[in-house]
């Protein structure tokens, strides 16, 4: 009985230990991406992997691995949809420079565009043009346009200002695409993140310049696009520094449609107008983490407990930090660990192998730029820059 007891005291401790060892992750940052909820959603149709894999490698402490800034969108175009009424009467265009190209595309059921037919006029006159080119001259030159496409450009003799285009055969719709490579007027755009969890939003930031000066008077808008083609506006204000900012907000539900979404922007002052296209990666929390580790300093891995709402096969990846002697620290190795996890609690184990500390580095440690994917869809799911930090 005295040894049963003893056994049922040592298993308790060990347990406590076991507790005691598991910590919360540090508090998210205001770029993190952290996943508060968990869906069910069918076993990917394509074959997965199944098998476990984890690996580290090395790094040179002395790597700057600073994360890139947001992506800045810049645009000297604009587009618009046009059926064929205006396009036989005259669809206007406004230019801001010389050499204007101005491309026609068919857009349901539209018919080809007959490049000899495209007319631009001012004030009632042809105005000459520099070249015209048809869809398999387009094709030919890289461009990806629709093969029964046109274009042309405008001579340099044609000043800046507002034209009229029309193809008198016209049929169905047409989008009529107006790209000016010598303007000096762009319109900037860049999201605040660019990956988002569905029923979460990123912010969008536009500025619309003719060099550097920033033009007033603006009237904007914008658009945040599915793969599906479903659409939701995007309310664009102006701020205190003359920016104009709106919030990009994810449904909750998108009918499983992980993948790139295009968030579109229009902005013009009645001169000239300018439209932009950016990515955003939406992903459905698939699994989470569930906020807390466990760290093995012998092994030097991180034990991530997981909540798995799907099955899949999931990722974990991330960059430790060890102390220099000089007290600083330095990024020294990444790891990677990915396996097949079925709906329930589970966990991920990240390891770091020794040998990939550099002599006179140790603790304390950090764990950053921790990610979780889910691979099996594609999805980025959680990303923090600053995960844990040990000091063993």
């Amino acid at each position: 009985m005295k040894t049963i007891f003893s056994l049922l005291l040592l298993s308790a401790s060990l347990g406590a230990t076991a507790l005691a060892a598991e910590v919360p992750l540090l508090p998210a940052g205001d770029t993190d991406q952290v996943a508060t909820r968990v869906v069910s959603r069918p076993a990917p149709v394509t074959p997965v992997e199944h098998s476990p894999v984890r690996f580290s490698w090395a790094l040179d402490p002395t790597d700057d691995l600073r994360q890139p800034e947001p992506f800045v969108v810049e645009s000297r175009e604009y587009w618009q949809t046009v059926d064929a009424a205006e396009l036989q009467r005259g669809v206007e265009v406004s230019t801001s420079a010389p050499g204007a190209i101005i491309r026609v595309s068919p857009a349901h059921a539209g018919a080809a565009v007959d490049v000899d037919a495209l007319r631009v006029t001012r004030g009632g006159r042809t105005v000459a043009l520099a070249r015209r080119n048809d869809g398999a001259q387009l094709r030919a030159a890289g461009m990806q346009v629709n093969e029964r496409a046109a274009a042309v450009q405008l001579a340099d003799a044609a000043p800046a200002g507002r034209y009229r285009l029309q193809m008198p055969k016209a049929s169905g719709q047409y989008v009529v695409h107006v790209y000016e490579p010598r303007s000096t007027v762009r319109l900037f755009a860049a999201l605040a993140r660019d990956r988002v969890l569905a029923g979460g939003a990123s912010t969008i930031v536009v500025n619309l310049s003719d060099g550097d000066r920033r033009l007033q008077g603006l009237k904007a808008g914008g658009l945040l696009v599915a793969p599906s083609g479903e659409s939701w506006p995007i309310r664009l204000r102006p701020g205190r520094d003359g920016l104009l900012r709106g919030k990009v907000p994810v449904p909750t539900e998108v009918d499983h449609e992980q993948g790139l979404w295009e968030v579109q922007v229009f902005a013009g002052n009645g001169d000239v107008q300018r439209d932009a296209r950016t990515a955003l990666a939406v992903a459905q929390p698939t699994a989470r983490l569930v906020g807390d580790y466990s760290f093995d300093a012998a092994q030097l891995q991180f034990a991530l407990p997981m909540t798995v709402g799907s099955p899949g096969r999931y990722e974990v990846r991330g960059t430790l930090y060890a102390t220099a002697p000089g007290g600083a620290l330095q990024p020294v190795s990444i790891a990677h660990s990915a396996d097949w996890l079925t709906p329930g609690r589970d966990r991920l184990l990240l390891g770091f192998d020794r040998g990939n500390l550099p002599a006179g580095y140790g603790a304390p440690f950090e764990l950053r730029d921790l990610e979780l994917n889910d691979q099996s869809r594609m999805a980025p799911i959680e990303r923090r820059a600053r995960a844990a930090r040990v000091s063993r």
